[in-house]
């Protein structure tokens, strides 16, 4: 099996991480387990449907628009149902938004999400999108680094980089985590090709996933669990683990569960930029039964 993230953050995978680490897979009836990430807006969808990996975990609104153009893919389970993100302000403006009219907001890579995030969070503070300037900084440690130079009076924020940005002394205004309580974040996708062909696989991979989805929120076992953290992100220390970890807890889901408001909330930002159709119905493309089998095979297993 061959199980892939869209993107290089430990968060995206830490389940299957932990679960590839803990020999959950392994239990589960999965031989051969590999982990890996495919960064890019596309990449990763492209080799799931390529048939060159097998699953595939990542943001729901890649699944939504690509199956919404005719793609065959499926949900079968969502690991984090909470978008973190916000403004991180300079604590120079005294608590006062508006004082950003005129200012320089900080983005990841223009074009990208986090672009669209901050725009939507300027005109939540208050302003106009085109009352600030934007410019691209990359990491969100290099936009905090910014945003404590002066370089930029405030900078987008997601997961991890918002208790990171709260550490360094911004002023962070989690204003897209207020917009959506619940937002299908990170979901973990097949081919309905996989589904019909082979549907074993696809329940023991859950099951390998849900029991590292549990051990991640198991505040007695945190020591374990740090150790792979430590394996998939060399140079970093514990400060980092606990970050991404805390963020984890504050957004993931219970037991993978397939959150219908949460999916509601991600078709709907997509639709609020033209990218699904005003009709779109996202419920051809949820893969509940998978997920139901997962849980059995636990429970059986006491």
């Amino acid at each position: 099996m061959r199980w892939a993230a869209d993107a290089p953050p430990w968060g995206a995978r830490a389940e299957a991480v932990v679960a590839l680490g803990q020999g959950f897979f392994r239990e589960a009836g999965i031989d051969q387990a590999e982990v890996l990430a495919i960064p890019g807006e596309h990449a990763a969808l492209d080799a799931l449907l390529s048939g060159e990996v097998d699953f595939v975990s990542g943001l729901s609104r890649k699944v939504f628009i690509a199956q919404a153009q005719g793609a065959p893919l499926r949900i079968v389970g969502m690991s984090k149902n909470r978008l973190r993100a916000g403004l991180a302000l300079d604590p120079g403006l005294g608590g006062d938004a508006l004082k950003l009219k005129g200012k320089t907001v900080a983005v990841g890579i223009f074009g990208a999400v986090v672009e669209r995030l901050s725009r939507m969070s300027v005109e939540i503070l208050g302003l106009r999108q085109e009352d600030v300037s934007y410019v691209e900084v990359g990491t969100g440690s290099k936009r905090i680094q910014a945003v404590l130079d002066g370089q930029v009076q405030a900078a987008i924020m997601m997961n991890s980089h918002v208790e990171a940005a709260r550490l360094a002394g911004l002023d962070m205004r989690e204003t897209i985590s207020d917009l959506y309580p619940r937002y299908a974040f990170h979901v973990i996708s097949a081919t309905a090709e996989t589904l019909e062909r082979r549907p074993e696989l696809v329940a023991a991979m859950l099951e390998g996933c849900l029991r590292g989805h549990r051990l991640l929120l198991d505040e007695s076992r945190v020591d374990e669990v740090a150790q792979h953290f430590a394996a998939q992100m060399p140079g970093g220390g514990r400060h980092e683990w606990e970050l991404e970890r805390q963020d984890l807890i504050k957004s993931c889901t219970h037991d993978l569960e397939l959150d219908d408001q949460a999916f509601e909330s991600a078709v709907d930002f997509e639709q609020q930029w033209g990218l699904l159709p005003p009709d779109y119905d996202y419920r051809p493309a949820i893969a509940p039964q998978p997920l139901a089998e997962a849980r059995a095979r636990i429970d059986a297993r006491g």
